[in-house]
């Protein structure tokens, strides 16, 4: 029992890592219809300018506060400057944005290669957790505290994302602004600032996971490449454009990995792909996405 409670918290918190990379990509893709491949490079540029902050000041509370804001403020001007004229082209820039983002994950991997090993001779690097959040508690088994952590900000993200979209007069503008972007301009709103900040908001998201993960994980180069699957795979299973489904496709791959290995560590290389397949035989639009109108 206590395994099992074990590995269930680290499914969970694995979960929650996942979503706070994988809401903003659904935001992007689903409302805005962007496919930021790029979207590992902004968790990247959070955890290792997160590294850097909690390097300069010693503290990690100001690295996670201040990390995110780097990828937001990059994502932002990606969004207006860049992608924005391609999304005006139409359906015909898809591949467009899809190639030009993921080019740019690698260019970033090959700058942060560059800075920061070839440079500074780093390779893998981790930020030190907070105090009080680098023991174990007492849940009936002994759990790392800074795991419980990342599980409570992960929640608490998805019911201030989940508020903002469906509860909010911005959720209704940003939603307005991808049904009828003609009449949401006519009523004064600037559509390329409210799509740029959504953009940047989930950039934001992803830094913030990153300097998250950077406290946990290892800090390295492949590490945007390595989360981007599992983060394209929870968005295929939620649905584009859903909150409720992102947090529900976040759980089934953070779950299905974590036990898969724990259990049957035979199928934990293709258990989450097995998942994903089935879903896109049966329920391609995934479990809370909008089914694709007939032309």
């Amino acid at each position: 029992m206590t395994f099992f409670l074990f590995n269930l918290l680290n499914g969970l918190q694995l979960s929650m890592l996942i979503f706070l990379m994988a809401i903003g990509l659904t935001v992007i893709f689903g409302l805005m219809d962007i496919l930021n491949l790029a979207h590992g490079a902004f968790y990247m540029a959070g955890a290792y300018f997160g590294y850097v902050v909690f390097q300069g000041t010693g503290s990690f509370w100001i690295a996670l506060a201040v990390a995110p804001l780097l990828p937001l403020v990059l994502g932002f001007l990606l969004q207006y400057f860049v992608l924005q004229p391609l999304i005006d082209r139409g359906r015909s820039a898809h591949l467009d944005m899809a190639l030009l983002t993921f080019g740019l994950l690698f260019f970033t991997i090959g700058l942060i290669d560059l800075i920061f090993f070839e440079t500074l001779g780093l390779t893998f690097m981790s930020i030190d957790k907070p105090a009080g959040l680098g023991s174990y508690v007492d849940i009936g088994t002994f759990y790392p505290a800074y795991r419980l952590f990342i599980i409570a900000v992960g929640l608490i993200v998805a019911l201030i994302v989940w508020l903002i979209l469906e509860r909010t007069v911005v959720g209704a503008v940003v939603r307005a602004g991808v049904d009828d972007r003609e009449m949401v301009r006519a009523m004064g709103v600037n559509v390329y600032v409210v799509f740029a900040s959504v953009f940047a908001l989930g950039c934001g998201l992803a830094g913030l996971a990153g300097v998250i993960a950077g406290a946990e994980l290892s800090i390295n180069i492949s590490m945007g490449v390595q989360i981007l699957i599992p983060t394209l795979v929870v968005v295929v299973l939620g649905g584009l454009g859903s909150v409720k489904g992102c947090f529900f496709g976040s759980l089934i791959v953070g779950m299905t990995e974590t036990l898969s290995q724990a259990y049957v560590p035979a199928l934990a290389l293709f258990a989450t792909y097995l998942i994903l397949a089935a879903m896109l035989i049966f329920r391609p639009q995934g479990f809370f996405g909008r089914t694709p109108k007939s032309v």
